[in-house]
Parts: C-alpha cells; sequence; structure tokens
C-alpha cells in the first residue's frame, strides 16, 4: 500500500516565463545517501521543490527484493520511506524509485534516482554501466529497463530468471540510451534489458522487446569524481553566481564523465522475438471477388476450406506474397453472397472466418432523370513505377483479378514524338495478373504507354478504365555514379544496403568477401551506407533469440555520410 499525505496549501505553478523544465534535486537525506551501519526502519529525502509520485508501485525496486512494498508518505518538500519487514544484517540495499519522483507543477522526472545503505560497516562500491540500442538501426533505445540477476536462486536456473522473477538490481535507460549501476556488489550478474508493457518487471510478453548478452558481467570500481579545487576557485571567483554555478556543474559535469570511463562498457541490442506459433490474425474482403488472408509469420503447412459452397467448376484462384505472411484469394462470379471458411495449419486449426464477399450495392443519384444506377466497377490495377523512369528499369502492370484477355492491337507506346508503336509484352506470373512491357528506356528521353478502356478484360469479365503511364529518363549527367569497396576482416554472408537519410532502402546487394559494387545513376543527395552480418545467409536481417542464446544479426554503418553529386563519379571505401 502507498500513503501519501499532502499537508501543504494548494501549490500552483507561477504563469508567465519559460516552462519548468528542471527535475526536483536532493537537498537533504536522513541518513545520507550511501550510510553504513543504517539502523530502523526509514530514511527521510528533503527536495527543493513540492514532488509527487508517479506510478511508485510499478517503478520501484528495492534490492534485495522485499516481500512487502514500503509505506510512502509526503510531507511538504519531504518524502518518507518506511519499510514493513527487518533489515538483514550487513547487507547493501539499493532502492530504486525510477522516473517516480516528480516535480509537482511540470512533472519533470528525477531520473533514476537511487538511495544505498548498509546494515553493516561498508556498502558495496562497485558501478556497471552502458547503452542499450535498437539492433536493426542502433539508435538508442530509451525507456528501456536494464536488469541484474545474481546467481543465488535455489529452484529457478539463472537464465530462466528474467522470464519468472523480478531482478535484483534495476536500472533505466535515458534519451540516449544509457544506463548505469551504482552500489553493486562484487560478484558477477546476468545482464538483460527489457521494454516492459505491463510493469511486472519481467518478461512474460510476446511483443516485449529485449537485449541480453551471452556471457555474464562484472562490476567494477568506479573512483570519484575530482576536481582542483583551487582551479575551480581561479576560474569562478570573478563570477556573477548564476555564472559561477553553470561553470561548476559543466566542470563537474566533465570530471564524472571521466570517471565513467575507468569502467567496462557494455553495449546491449534491443529486439522483439520473432512469433512461432502460427496465427490467423485477420480475413477481409480488400476489393470486389478478392480475399485477404494474413498471418502472423510465414505459411508453411496452410491450408483453406469451404464449408458452405463447392461447386464442381474452379471458383477460386490463390497467391501468396513474396514474404509468405499473406494470402490472396482471387474469386470467379458467380460465388455466393457470404462464404463460411475453415483455416488450417496442418491439422490445427486457426480460425472459422464467416465472410460477406458480396458487398451490398452502392448507389448513385442521377441528378436530372432522379434515378438511381448501379456503380460501375473496373479492373483495378497498379504499376511499379512513377514517372520518373532509368535505363534497365522494368515496366509492369498489375492487375487486381486473373487476366482473361488482353487486345494488343489497342495499346500504345510513344517514344518522344515520332515513335509510336504496339510494345510486346508478356505475364510474369501463372495467374496473369502481372503484364510486363519489355520496353527499351533510354536517357534523357520521354516515353508514353497508353492501353485503352476495355483494352485488358479479367476472369470475371471486368475490363480497365483507360491506363496511362507517362515517363521521363533523366539525363545521364543528372545523376551520380558510385563505386563502393567493401573488404570484410572475415569470409561470410553479408548484405550491403544504400539508405536515405530517413532510412529508406535504395538498393541492396549481397556480397560474401572482399568486393567493389557498382551503383550507376543514383540520385544526388545524402546516403547512409548498412551492412548486415547475415549469419544464416537468408538474405534478412535477423532478430535474435533468448532461450537459444542467440543474439540478433549484427549491423553496422558507414562512419560518413556519403554525399552524391550530379555528373561526379564518386568512390568510397569500407573495411570491417
Amino acid at each position: 500500500m502507498v500513503t501519501g499525505l499532502y499537508r501543504c496549501a494548494n501549490v500552483i505553478a507561477p504563469t508567465g516565463g519559460p516552462k519548468d523544465v528542471t527535475p526536483p534535486k536532493v537537498v537533504k537525506s536522513v541518513p545520507a545517501n550511501h550510510s553504513t551501519n543504517f539502523t530502523g526502519n526509514k530514511f527521510r529525502i528533503t527536495f527543493d521543490e513540492y514532488i509527487k509520485l508517479d506510478k511508485i508501485t510499478r517503478q520501484l525496486l528495492v534490492s534485495p527484493p522485499m516481500a512487502e512494498i514500503p509505506d510512502f508518505r509526503l510531507k511538504g518538500k519531504t518524502l518518507s520511506i518506511s519499510f514493513k519487514e527487518a533489515l538483514k544484517p550487513n547487507t547493501t540495499y539499493s532502492v530504486f524509485f525510477g522516473d517516480a519522483i516528480q516535480d509537482i507543477t511540470e512533472g519533470n522526472p528525477l531520473h533514476n534516482y537511487t538511495y544505498v545503505f548498509s546494515t553493516g560497516s561498508s556498502v558495496d562500491s562497485m558501478s556497471l554501466r552502458g547503452q542499450v540500442v535498437n539492433a536493426d538501426d542502433l539508435k538508442p533505445a530509451d525507456d528501456v529497463f536494464v536488469m541484474l540477476y545474481k546467481n543465488n536462486n535455489d529452484t529457478i536456473p539463472l537464465d530462466s530468471l528474467p522470464l519468472r522473477v523480478k531482478p535484483y538490481y534495476l536500472s533505466k535507460t535515458d534519451k540516449n540510451g544509457d544506463f548505469m549501476f551504482s552500489g553493486l556488489a562484487d560478484t558477477s550478474y546476468l545482464i538483460f534489458a527489457l521494454k516492459d508493457e505491463n510493469y511486472s518487471l519481467t518478461f512474460d510478453q510476446p511483443t516485449e522487446k529485449i537485449a541480453f548478452l551471452d556471457s555474464l558481467v562484472k562490476p567494477q570500481y568506479r573512483p570519484a569524481p575530482q576536481i582542483d579545487s583551487s582551479l575551480l576557485d581561479t576560474l569562478i571567483v570573478k563570477l556573477p553566481p548564476d555564472s559561477a554555478k553553470m561553470v561548476s556543474d559543466s566542470l563537474w559535469h566533465l570530471a564524472d564523465s571521466v570517471a565513467n570511463t575507468k569502467i567496462s562498457f557494455y553495449q546491449l541490442y534491443l529486439f522483439l522475438e520473432p512469433d512461432t506459433v502460427q496465427q490467423l490474425m485477420k480475413t477481409k474482403l480488400i476489393r470486389p471477388n478478392t480475399v485477404q488472408f494474413v498471418f502472423n509469420i510465414p505459411g508453411k503447412d496452410i491450408s483453406i476450406q469451404s464449408l458452405n459452397y463447392h461447386p464442381d467448376s474452379v471458383w477460386h484462384r490463390s497467391e501468396w506474397t513474396k514474404s509468405r505472411d499473406t494470402l490472396l484469394w482471387f474469386l470467379h462470379l458467380p460465388h455466393p453472397d457470404t462464404l463460411n471458411l475453415l483455416v488450417l495449419n496442418g491439422q490445427d486449426t486457426l480460425g472459422n472466418p464467416v465472410l460477406r464477399v458480396i458487398p451490398k450495392q452502392k448507389l448513385v443519384r442521377k441528378r436530372k432523370k432522379h434515378t438511381q444506377i448501379k456503380k460501375k466497377t473496373y479492373l483495378s490495377w497498379k504499376t511499379n513505377v512513377s514517372w520518373k523512369i532509368k535505363p534497365g528499369q522494368k515496366v509492369i502492370l498489375t492487375f487486381g483479378q486473373p487476366v482473361e484477355k488482353v487486345l494488343p492491337d489497342s495499346i500504345l507506346f510513344v517514344h518522344g514524338k515520332d515513335s509510336l508503336y504496339h510494345p510486346p509484352f508478356t505475364f510474369l506470373d501463372s495467374l496473369h495478373r502481372r503484364l510486363y512491357f519489355p520496353i527499351k528506356i533510354k536517357d534523357g528521353s520521354a516515353y508514353q504507354l497508353s492501353l485503352p478502356d476495355s483494352s485488358v478484360i479479367g476472369w470475371n469479365h471486368f475490363y480497365n478504365n483507360k491506363i496511362t503511364l507517362s515517363l521521363h529518363s533523366k539525363a545521364l549527367k543528372e545523376y551520380s555514379d558510385l563505386n563502393v569497396t567493401l573488404k570484410p576482416e572475415k569470409p561470410g554472408d553479408y548484405i550491403f544496403e544504400i539508405l536515405t537519410e530517413k532510412e529508406t532502402p535504395v538498393a541492396i546487394r549481397y556480397f560474401s568477401g572482399a568486393t567493389v559494387l557498382h551503383f550507376p545513376r543514383v540520385t544526388p543527395g545524402k546516403y547512409l551506407f548498412k551492412v548486415i552480418f547475415d549469419r544464416n545467409g537468408n538474405r534478412k536481417w535477423d532478430p535474435g533469440n533468448y532461450l537459444k542464446k542467440q543474439l540478433p544479426e549484427k549491423v553496422i554503418y558507414f562512419k560518413n555520410m556519403a554525399r552524391l553529386r550530379a555528373n561526379w563519379e564518386i568512390n568510397e571505401e569500407w573495411d570491417f
């Protein structure tokens, strides 16, 4: 039970001026933080402003763990903490508050505040620091719990502790992904990071991101930050008080950073474990006569049966997406208004969806005659090209249903102002949905591909509305030419990616040793280079698995951002 007693007058934030972004500061603690020979069952912390406690029962962690949560009382600017059970002799305790202590006006948190004391004659004084980053892009991961476990549980194996019990010590990453432990005992620990979704402080949700190391960590002694007092006095003696305080705080911050360099630094890579249990996520009619089945992971042994419709002829055809996590059914008319389906994974039932596949007709009112007519349905389509196109780029039209007939003499391709002809075409798939035009594109040219109304007819006898693709290719001098020399230290399978500043993939290549990759006609701009260590050779980045002690595949970025200019050849070299 958490008790909060507020016996002060209503505190109202002052109006006007800049917004307060400064967290509360500890003015005094009784007994002092890091005290020895602690007696009694309570301590008090006084702050420089009024505070509130936010989700204290979720964020608080006492090490060694206690069976009961302490009592908390607020009086004025002082927080009193009382333990409900006897303390162990000759033991160092740490009380981790997380971000629970906040100022009462703006809610600015005192990040990761920890009160440490010992019931014996000495306080455990070891420290451990590090950083948590996202495994796939190396960006700092903030608001992530970092947990330490002692190997002192008689019934639960050490590797299973993060799944079943709260940690022995707890810290939390800041906006830079950094974390810090102090007051640790001189022993080895299992380290585990968790993006906790339910505040259980255990890895118990499949949607929680985690990070771990495949070996134990050992804290080290961190020397206290030191500043030459005579130098500090010389620097601030003639400064105004505010400026003097700013200089002093900066120097102490620098000294603190120097002290941190004296201990080892641990890097953890945060990832989401892939699902292993096949599930049907949704079944939906995405357009007329097209049903979409979405699964959580690629399907391997999926079968779907109709329970209410069994015609003698073929009434649907199916197609998996490239990732094999989505299945499309293309329905042939006529078919019933509603389908009752059974979705199986091997012998296991994944679902029994009942889906209306003929939606209610949408009626459009004619203004003059005041009559209602059915809205006309055309054969839908999409293309893989925009109006900008490069030599060697394929021109493909993908239709929303299998195509039964194409009228070749009606299709026109125009190059510039003079060249006009009926272009060749072919289907790239057995369902006849992907129509490919093997057109030769030249630099600095304009093209137009035109498919008149009713030139493509689907298997349900819907036809296309007029399709016009206006295409333009830039002159060669408007592009940049890029050569990248890659020199991995060890042979293996690798993936090289060129990314925009927002990390949108521009080009992907695969290689297994030292090589030179050539990228012609790259649009000028700023680009990132990324290499994935493709451990299993499946040509994609894979996350890790905790119980298998499998770390996520390694990712690295080129130290500099590449700046590509028009009509320039750029050469980059990367040793890794």
